[in-house]
């Protein structure tokens, strides 16, 4: 049984994976641990390359590749089979346009767990968080930052990530930002196949920290660094984002079992994202967030009744 499993989802973005895999391969001071590096994938990678990434890997001691095709495709999806199919006491996932610089990430990483047992989770920094006080004034204003870099917003947004940059200490968080997350499998073990939580799944590194949290503490270790590359390729269109924004985080209110002034929060926050797109002139997204802002005051109530019980 492997000691950590990897795990990659993609969908149609090879050059962005190699790099990502190619920059795992050159980590170091692993070699008292076992790795499995697991790519889910909703696309279509070719053998070849899949060859390529094993002998990348083969730098590491220790190191197997594993590749699994789904059948149906969505990053929570992808998140949530990855629960069951990795086999590492700590699962730790990138996305597909994650670089690595520091060849030291994986073992900060594993020396914070084993620093204190009653960590549930260990996530990093995306270098370039930054906003400026205008930005950070705007942002909790409309509810989509907080005023402390682990909180979430009212609106359960996390604009707050931008505050990262300027961390030095590692801290205890409500979320992680997606791009380079970790936990201990074993706090997962709540995770369902949200059938809302579909296509680009606006939030889903929210979901898991809200579930993880249950069994322990979730840090950020601002020495985690990672280069996010967000390529465009293969994202889905403004507008089934933002009305993705709007159910999920309505959503996730109700996992939350958040008070009234939450879903009032989020309501306005929709608003504000509406009169920005209509600046913009994006006419998608104005029509997902409205939507979105109708889905909020209309909620077709119990629909997913099965999925807000513990």
């Amino acid at each position: 049984m492997p000691d950590l499993s990897i795990v990659i989802p993609t969908r149609n973005r090879v050059s962005d994976l190699t790099r990502c895999i190619e920059s795992i391969a050159g980590q170091v001071q692993l070699e008292d641990i076992s790795i499995e590096l697991l790519i889910m994938d909703d696309g279509d990678i070719p053998k070849e390359v899949l060859e390529h990434f094993t002998q990348a890997l083969a730098r590491m001691p220790q190191t197997e590749l594993r590749y699994y095709r789904k059948t149906k495709p969505g990053v929570w999806l992808s998140r949530y089979e990855a629960v069951s199919l990795a086999d590492g006491d700590i699962l730790l996932t990138f996305d597909d346009d994650a670089e690595l610089d520091d060849p030291l990430y994986i073992r900060r990483m594993l020396d914070t767990y084993a620093a204190d047992p009653g960590i549930a989770g260990v996530g990093g920094v995306a270098k370039g968080l930054s906003s400026s006080p205008s930005g950070k004034l705007l942002g909790r204003l409309t509810c989509q930052m907080s005023g402390s870099p682990g909180k979430l917003s009212a609106s359960t947004l996390a604009g707050s990530l931008l505050l990262w940059g300027e961390t030095k200490e590692t801290f205890e968080t409500d979320f992680f930002h997606g791009c380079n997350m970790s936990f201990r499998r074993s706090s997962l073990r709540d995770m369902k196949p949200y059938p809302w939580m579909t296509s680009y799944a606006v939030a889903d590194d929210i979901y898991m920290c809200h579930l993880a949290s249950r069994y322990g503490k979730l840090l950020i270790n601002p020495q985690l660094k990672i280069t996010h590359h967000e390529s465009p390729s293969s994202r889905d269109k403004a507008g089934r984002v933002a009305r993705a924004t709007a159910v999920n985080h309505y959503y996730l209110l109700n996992l939350r079992q958040a008070p009234l002034t939450g879903y009032a929060a989020l309501l306005w926050t929709l608003t504000y994202l509406t009169g920005k797109s209509t600046l913009k002139r994006n006419t998608s997204a104005v029509a997902g967030y409205v939507q979105g802002i109708l889905f909020v005051l209309n909620p077709r109530k119990n629909k997913y009744k099965e999925y807000m019980m513990d």
